[in-house]
């Protein structure tokens, strides 16, 4: 009896496993054979390779091909190789594509009300409201608070460099990246570049995105099978949110809950708390061409979620940006010279002293940072949904719902696209050599209307 149930269930699973492996083969689009439960992404859920070099791997087997079909696991993905699809996707019928993943679960974490992950009309109005604090008259006016971090940085290496010349830089670009948005966005000494740092309570919570292969593992239960994961009661980053919660709350209090005269990421959100409202039009005028506005309600969940989410993209982002450059001018003495020549014609050419056209007058050490997100994208994967059906290009029907995975480090690794792909070579980005660079393979910051607000 027990042998019977045993293989009655196993059966079942197996079919349930299976039951959606037919899909691409009867729409007739190019796809790998799936394995049970693992799919086409069995390195990635076992943890034998990081997303993006998974999907480059399903990738590198369909060289010729516009698009191929996928599996997650049980569930079937599209990816878009061809740039002239991507552009569809990501810009031109934008519409079709607006979500990022698992758009029907995203109300159940409070964490994800964010303008990252929030989809259709609350992305839109959320994006819209959010942009005014990025004019460059903003950033100017920010950019006392970031000199006075890199001084203390500065500092920091000092104290570093005096103990050992070998340097784990992905830490010390943490602790500066997480000062620098406290600075800007809370208003807030995080005090995490100081020596006697090991306990700050901001290093603290930025470690607890350090993931575990215990932590990827449930991540990937929650993108694989997101009502089994919210059924059994989990959420995602449920401390983190706590720690906001009360951060924003104390600071809210500071400032009385009124605009303080900052102009900060904070002073944006309490202007929204004291009109209790945000308003922006509708993300189907896109479509239809009407003028509907809508109204979103700012509590203090939705404003959380947006001091949240910068902190959480602002430094990680930013650090694993500036620790790989550093790691790659360390390696090439040739190229370091380079960037460290033209920084000290710009110091002489200002008295020894930064200032905000740093920004634009250093044109070889940001080709070095364009090329450093080139060797290692911060999203390897850009992650959208199918919010309507539509018809990609040969008459493939994409159904509402579809998830998209847009393979960023496959095109940035591909060597019909940048020669040589594993070797840096900030020149690629550098003087008329940028506009050689192809539309849509180069994707640091994605691309069209949701292209990364901190760019």
């Amino acid at each position: 009896m027990f042998l019977l149930l045993l293989l009655t269930a196993t059966l079942i699973i197996y079919l349930l496993a299976t039951r959606k492996f037919n899909y691409w083969k009867n729409k007739n689009v190019p796809y790998q054979k799936p394995t049970v439960l693992f799919g086409n992404y069995g390195d990635i859920i076992k943890q034998k390779k990081n997303f993006a070099e998974g999907v480059q791997d399903i990738c590198k087997k369909f060289p010729n091909e516009k698009f191929i079909g996928a599996f997650y696991s049980t569930e079937p993905i599209l990816i878009p190789i061809d740039p002239d699809i991507i552009k569809l996707i990501l810009t031109k019928d934008f519409y079709y594509f607006n979500g990022r993943e698992l758009s029907d679960h995203s109300y159940k974490e409070p964490a994800a009300l964010n303008v990252f992950s929030s989809y259709g009309d609350n992305w839109r109005v959320l994006r819209k409201n959010m942009t005014i604090l990025f004019s460059s008259a903003k950033m100017k006016n920010m950019f006392h608070l970031i000199e006075k971090c890199s001084y203390v940085f500065e500092a920091m290496l000092d104290r570093e460099t005096a103990v050992s010349k070998e340097l784990e830089t992905r830490s010390v670009a943490a602790r500066y990246t997480i000062e620098c948005i406290g600075a800007c966005v809370f208003g807030v000494d995080t005090k995490t570049m100081a020596e006697d740092a090991q306990d700050n309570p901001f290093r603290r919570i930025a470690m607890l995105n350090s993931q575990s292969k215990y932590t990827t593992f449930i991540r990937g239960i929650r993108s694989v099978w997101p009502t089994i994961f919210y059924g059994l009661g989990f959420k995602l980053m449920s401390r983190q949110m706590n720690f906001f919660k009360n951060l924003i709350t104390s600071v809210m209090a500071q400032r009385q809950y009124k605009p303080s005269g900052r102009n900060d990421f904070l002073d944006l959100i309490l202007s929204w708390k004291q009109n209790q409202h945000i308003i922006g039009e509708s993300i189907t005028n896109i479509k239809t061409g009407e003028n509907l506005k809508v109204s979103l309600v700012a509590d203090d969940d939705l404003l959380v979620a947006q001091c949240f989410v910068f902190f959480n993209a602002g430094f990680e982002t930013s650090a694993t940006i500036l620790s790989y450059t550093l790691y790659e001018l360390a390696k090439d003495e040739r190229i370091q010279n380079k960037a460290l020549e033209e920084v000290d014609k710009f110091l002489a050419k200002h008295n020894n002293k930064l200032n905000y056209e740093c920004v634009s007058e250093f044109p070889y050490l940001w080709a070095a940072v364009g090329e450093a997100q080139r060797l290692y994208p911060v999203l390897g994967v850009i992650f959208r949904e199918t919010m309507e059906d539509y018809v990609l290009p040969g008459g493939v029907l994409v159904e509402k719902g579809m998830r998209v995975h847009i393979p960023v480090y496959y095109l940035h690794h591909n060597p019909e696209y940048f020669p040589d792909p594993e070797k840096f070579c900030p020149e690629r980005f550098f003087g008329d050599e940028k506009s050689n660079v192809n539309p849509y393979t180069y994707l640091p910051f994605g691309e069209g209307p949701r292209t990364c607000i901190g760019k």
